[in-house]
């Protein structure tokens, strides 16, 4: 692999620096070290081989920035003959200056001709305006141009600098603009860099704070919740290219961020490994294809929302005055949208279920059981599924449960749910039971470190199957279950306590006249449903109710 070496027992990634970027970058040569065993080292290369690139190629971008421009070189030329004018008048008087200029007509009317000829090269145009461009050059302020093309934008001015001295010589206080858009050309802003920022509390200093308080006791923040915490300041510090003190982080910062983000690759850090955000942007951009980037919904619900939180904390802890982020969003519009996401239907059950994977029960390992219990529990994500305990499986007043607090995020989401009976008859305690006696303690203990299997699912089974519409995700089974609880007339309070649309914190409910506890509703409301799965060890009778 290029740039990949080994040496001294281990490999090395190697990047060599061009000359002219020394001095932005600081290092004649970009290392890393990797692993010594090859795939490990070849694996991790890509990131820091694409970050090393994308250092060099940001220095080059710096690099050309520092270089002059057509406008910078007519900006100098400009300023030069109006101080040249200056120095004159205070020499020699306003009367032997407005005599000398008087000599100048023929050279004005040269260069008026050659500009409407467009014609400004050759020795005419050498002996007319050809010193300026010597003089450019002999101060390093020249830009790389065709000849022809840097005497006619110096023609251009000149011709802005006669007109300036005309109204010198009749005594106009307040001098005219310029015609050429060389001089009008507003220069582009320098961006802060963050050194430039000053010094004190960080958003990093702010998150962790953040997070101890809200962690502390007994109290509890989803750990899915405060990585998203962690990846939103980083990315906006790698925005901002930077880490900065948060009260030098302005409004205007985080509108550029917004629209930042509305260019930003879906999952670019692993799509674009080693690449900062800004990097990954102009990464995709360079794509053939480029890759779709966040979805606004995304933005407002994730990025936007979870750095408005953390600085709403900072505001109210005496960190920052203000929340610079309060209200700032990407604007949805308004309209009947498509949904993004749709519950499955009877057909699409029938091709997941009746597929050779279902068909002995006795022999279900993650794959089936994590399907089952996200189209019987109502998930919210295969993440929660994949966090739940063995020791969350119990009865309830008699009632086999699944308690999803530990693998949940919010409070309304922290809630117990039945487990149907058409798992139990597939023998889902059974398998709990023999997970137990191995001395395991999650219910999918091949789940780790990631979540697989809704990489599979989207990527391998469901093709598999012939499902081929987008909206139908892993997310679909909740929205499965829930469909199939108003369809089979389960009362709205206890289908928002299966779901997690309400608290359960609540002791108890009512139906109709008679008071039932919470467990008993649920486990009656949500044994209504049946779903008619093809497998052959359910009961279909019992199942259709």
């Amino acid at each position: 692999m290029k740039y990949v070496h080994f040496q001294r027992g281990r490999y090395v990634v190697r990047v060599t620096v061009p000359l002219e970027l020394r001095g932005i970058i600081g290092k004649r040569e970009l290392i890393a070290p990797l692993n010594a065993d090859k795939r490990l080292a070849e694996r991790a290369a890509h990131g820091v081989i694409n970050g090393f690139l994308a250092t060099i190629d940001d220095a080059h971008a710096k690099f050309a920035a520092t270089r002059p421009t057509i406008t910078s070189a007519a900006k100098a030329h400009y300023q030069a003959e109006l101080e040249a004018d200056d120095r004159e008048r205070a020499g020699s008087g306003s009367t032997a200056v407005a005599d000398t200029q008087a000599l100048f007509a023929p050279r004005r009317a040269s260069l008026l001709r050659l500009v409407a000829a467009g014609r400004i090269d050759g020795d005419e145009a050498e002996a007319l305006i050809g010193y300026a461009a010597d003089d450019l050059a002999a101060k390093g302020i020249a830009p790389a141009l065709p000849r022809a093309d840097l005497l006619r934008a110096l023609a251009e001015v000149q011709l802005d600098a006669f007109a300036r001295f005309d109204e010198r010589n009749k005594g106009v206080i307040v001098p005219g603009e310029p015609k050429s858009a060389l001089l009008t050309a507003p220069e582009p802003p320098a961006p802060m860099a963050a050194q430039d920022r000053g010094t004190g509390t960080t958003l990093v200093d702010v998150l962790t704070a953040f997070h101890k308080e809200r962690t502390a006791g007994a109290r509890n923040l989803a750990d899915k919740t405060m990585s998203e915490h962690k990846v939103a300041v980083r990315m906006f510090n790698e925005f901002m290219d930077g880490v900065l003190p948060v009260r030098s982080i302005t409004r205007a910062d985080i509108l550029a961020y917004k629209g930042a983000l509305l260019q930003t690759p879906n999952r670019y850090a692993a799509r674009f490994p080693g690449l900062t955000l800004p990097q990954a942007i102009k990464a995709n951009g360079k794509r053939e294809k480029p890759v779709p980037t966040l979805d606004p919904k995304t933005i407002n619900l994730k990025w936007l929302s979870h750095l408005s939180s953390i600085f709403k904390w900072g505001a109210n802890n005496g960190h920052v005055d203000v929340n610079p982020a309060a209200g700032i969003r990407v604007d949805e519009g308004k309209g009947y949208k498509e949904p993004t996401r749709v519950p499955f239907t009877q057909d699409d059950l029938k091709a997941i279920f009746s597929n050779e994977l279902f068909k002995h029960p006795a022999r279900y390992e993650t794959p089936q059981w994590a399907l089952l219990l996200a189209l019987y529990s109502g998930a919210r994500s295969s993440s929660e599924i994949a966090r739940i305990r063995l020791v969350d499986i119990y009865e309830e007043q008699s009632v086999p449960v699944i308690n999803l607090s530990l693998a949940s995020k919010n409070v309304r989401s922290k809630r117990i749910v039945p487990v149907h009976d058409d798992l139990i008859r597939l023998g889902f305690l059974t398998y709990v039971d023999k997970l137990r006696g191995k001395g395991n303690e999650r219910l999918f203990p091949d789940w780790e470190p990631e979540d697989k299997i809704n990489r599979w699912f989207l990527r391998t089974y469901k093709p598999l199957v012939g499902i081929n519409d987008d909206r139908k995700v892993f997310h679909s089974f909740r929205h499965t279950l829930k469909t199939a609880l108003a369809r089979y007339g389960v009362n709205r309070d206890v289908s928002d306590l299966i779901t997690g649309h309400a608290d359960q914190s609540v002791g108890g409910i009512y139906i109709g006249d008679a008071a039932v506890t919470m467990v008993q509703a649920m486990s009656d409301g949500i044994n209504r449903i049946g779903f008619k799965l093809p497998i052959t060890r359910l009961d279909h009778k019992s199942s259709q109710k």
